[in-house]
C-alpha cells in the first residue's frame, strides 16, 4: 500500500474510533494529491461535522457526491446528496435542501433498489408533515433497509418510524419501535457514529413528546454520555435542549436553565440554527419567572416554528396582548398538523388566550378540539384537556362544571410528575370549590401557592394570592377594616402614586412582596385598580 493508501486507511480508522481531529488531518493529507476518493471524502465530511464545521462538511460531501458518480456508484451518490439535503434543511435553506434531494432522486432513476433508495425515503419522511405520509415514508425506508440488508439504514429508519408514531398519538406502538432500534444500536450493529447519534436523538425526543419523563431522563443521560465520549458538539447541544425540556416540565427549573444556556452556547459554535428549540424553551421559562424583557430578547430572531410561536404567544399573554397571542397560536397550529402532542400544547395555550381576549365561544371551541385530541389515549393530552375544560366552565360562570375536570387534570399531572401544571389544576379546583366550600378552596389555593413559590412562577403565584385574598374578603367586610396594618401602609403609598418599586424601597421589602400586598389590597377592597383603591382611602378620610 502506498503512502496515500496508508493515510486514507489511518484516517478511516481514526474516524471509527471517534478521533475526529486526527481523522480530519489524515484524510485531508490522503486527499491532497491524486484523484478524489469517495469514501475518504465522506469520512472527512463526518469528521468535520463532529468538529462543528458544518459548511466544511457540506463541501466535502458535495465532492463525495461527484466522486461516487465517477466511480459508477449512484447509490453512494444519493446517500451523500441526502446528507447534504438534510444539513441544508436544519439550517433553514429550503431551496438548497430541495435541490439536493432532487439530485438524489435523479441519480437513482432507473437504478435497482439500493440503500441509497432507503436514505431518500428517510429524507422524504423527515420532510413530510407528521402523520400518515411521514409514517409511510419511514416504513418504506425500513422495508428497503431489510431487503438490502443495510443495518445502519434499518436502525435509523426504525427509530424515525417510532418517533412519527409517537408524535401522531400512538405512543405504545411508537416506543416499541424506538426501543427495538435502540437494542440494535447499542449492540454495536451500527457502523456510522452520526447515524447512531441521530437514532438516539429520535428516541429521547419521542420520550419527551410522549410525556414519558422517567424514560426521557434515562435516555438523555445515556445520549449525553455518548455525545461526550465521541466529542459530538451538535449532539451535545441537541441532547441538552431535550433534557432541559424534561427538567423544565418536571419542576427542576434551575437545572433546566443551566442546560438551556449550555445548549445555546454549544449551538452557537456548531450549528446556530439548531439552537431555536433551546431559545424557545428558555424564553418560556423566563415568561413563567416574570422576566419578560429577557424572554423578548430570546425571541427577537425566532424561527417560524410551533414551539417558538407558542413561547411568543405566552409572552404576549403575560404582556396583556391576548389578541396577538391568539394569532400566533393559530399560526403555530397550522404548522403542527398531524402532531397530536404539539397540537395539544398549542390548543391548551390558545384556550387561555381566547379567555383573556373575552372570546368565550372561541375558547370553548379550542377546548373541544383539545378534547378530541385527548381521545388518542395520551395521558398528557387528557390532562391538558381537563384543565382547559375547567377554565372554560369557570369563565362561563359554571363552577360546578369545573370541579370534576379540575380534579381529573390534577390527578393526571401528579402521575406525570408535572408540578407547575398540577398546581395550576389545583388552583382551578380551588376556584370551582370557592362558592360552596370556601375553606376547602383556600386549602387547595394555599398548596398551589406554595408550589408556585418554590418554582419561582411569579404570575401563577400572584393568581393564587388573588384567589386567597378574595376568599378572605368574603369572610370580612369589604372596607379598610379588612386590611392588615402592613396593607394599610402600602395603600397609603399607593394613594401617593408610588410604584411597587418605590413602595418596596420605602418599606424595605422586595418589589415582589410589594406587588403581593397591592394584589391583596385590590381583592379585599373589591376594586379593579390602584386608582380605585386610592379613591376608597380618600373617601374613608372625608
Amino acid at each position: 500500500m502506498d503512502a496515500r493508501g496508508v493515510a486514507l486507511a489511518d484516517g478511516l480508522r481514526a474516524l471509527q474510533e471517534a478521533r475526529w481531529a486526527e481523522a480530519r488531518e489524515r484524510l485531508e493529507a490522503a486527499l491532497a494529491d491524486g484523484p478524489p476518493v469517495a469514501a475518504g471524502l465522506d469520512g472527512l465530511a463526518q469528521a468535520l461535522w463532529f468538529l462543528g464545521d458544518g459548511p466544511g462538511a457540506i463541501a466535502a460531501r458535495a465532492r463525495a457526491f461527484d466522486a461516487h458518480l465517477d466511480d459508477g456508484d449512484p447509490g453512494g451518490a444519493a446517500t451523500s446528496a441526502v446528507w447534504i439535503s438534510h444539513q441544508h434543511s436544519v439550517r433553514g435553506r429550503r431551496s438548497a435542501a430541495s435541490g439536493w434531494l432532487a439530485r438524489a432522486e435523479t441519480v437513482l432513476d432507473g437504478v435497482p433498489e439500493c440503500p441509497g433508495s432507503g436514505w431518500v425515503a428517510v429524507e422524504r419522511a423527515r420532510r413530510a408533515p407528521v402523520g400518515v405520509e411521514q409514517a409511510r415514508c419511514a416504513r418504506e425506508a425500513v422495508a428497503i433497509a431489510r431487503r438490502t440488508r443495510d443495518t445502519d439504514l434499518e436502525v435509523f429508519a426504525t427509530s424515525l418510524l417510532g418517533r412519527a408514531e409517537v408524535a401522531a398519538g400512538h405512543p405504545v406502538r411508537g416506543m416499541a419501535l424506538l426501543e427495538e432500534a435502540m437494542v440494535a444500536a447499542t449492540s454495536g450493529r451500527v457502523r456510522n457514529t452520526h447515524t447512531l447519534g441521530e437514532a438516539y436523538c429520535n428516541l429521547v425526543m419521542a420520550c419527551a413528546d410522549a410525556g414519558d419523563w422517567e424514560r426521557a431522563t434515562e435516555w438523555c443521560e445515556h445520549v449525553d454520555a455518548f455525545a461526550r465520549t465521541v466529542g459530538a458538539a451538535p449532539l451535545v447541544g441537541a441532547c441538552r435542549a431535550v433534557h432541559a425540556d424534561v427538567l423544565l416540565t418536571t419542576g427542576h427549573w434551575s437545572e433546566a436553565e443551566a442546560a438551556l444556556e449550555s445548549a445555546l452556547d454549544v449551538h452557537a459554535h456548531a450549528i446556530p440554527e439548531l439552537g431555536d428549540p433551546a431559545a424557545a424553551l428558555l424564553a418560556e421559562l423566563r415568561v413563567r419567572q416574570g422576566r419578560l424583557t429577557e424572554a423578548a430578547a430570546l425571541l427577537a430572531d425566532r424561527a417560524e416554528t410551533p414551539s417558538s410561536l407558542r413561547a411568543l404567544a405566552m409572552l404576549r399573554l403575560a404582556q396583556d396582548r391576548a389578541g396577538e397571542a391568539v394569532v400566533l397560536l393559530e399560526r403555530g397550529l397550522r404548522g403542527s398538523a398531524g402532531d397530536t402532542l404539539r397540537t395539544s400544547r398549542l390548543l391548551a395555550t390558545l384556550v387561555d388566550a381566547e379567555l383573556a381576549s373575552g372570546a368565550l365561544a372561541a375558547a370553548a371551541d379550542a377546548a373541544h378540539r383539545l378534547g378530541e385530541a385527548a381521545t388518542d389515549g395520551l395521558r398528557l393530552t387528557a390532562a391538558l384537556s381537563g384543565l382547559a375544560s375547567a377554565r372554560v366552565a369557570h369563565a362561563a360562570g359554571r363552577p360546578d362544571d369545573a370541579a370534576e375536570p379540575s380534579r381529573r387534570a390534577l390527578t393526571e399531572f401528579l402521575v406525570l410528575a408535572m408540578p407547575l401544571d398540577a398546581a395550576s389544576a389545583r388552583l382551578e379546583l380551588a376556584r370551582a370549590l370557592a362558592p360552596s366550600a370556601r375553606e376547602a378552596a383556600a386549602d387547595e389555593a394555599r398548596v398551589a401557592r406554595s408550589v408556585f413559590d418554590g418554582l419561582g412562577a411569579t404570575a401563577s403565584r400572584a393568581a393564587a394570592e388573588r384567589l386567597l385574598a378574595s376568599l378572605a374578603a368574603v369572610r370580612a367586610p369589604r372596607g379598610l377594616g379588612a386590611l392588615t396594618d402592613r396593607e394599610r401602609e402600602v395603600l397609603d403609598l399607593v394613594a401617593r402614586g408610588l410604584t411597587n418599586a418605590r413602595i418596596a424601597q420605602a418599606l424595605v421589602i422586595t418589589e415582589k412582596t410589594a406587588g403581593h400586598h397591592v394584589s391583596n389590597i385590590l381583592a379585599k377592597l373589591g376594586v379593579r385598580n390602584r386608582t380605585e383603591a386610592a379613591a376608597r382611602l380618600v373617601a374613608s378620610r372625608s
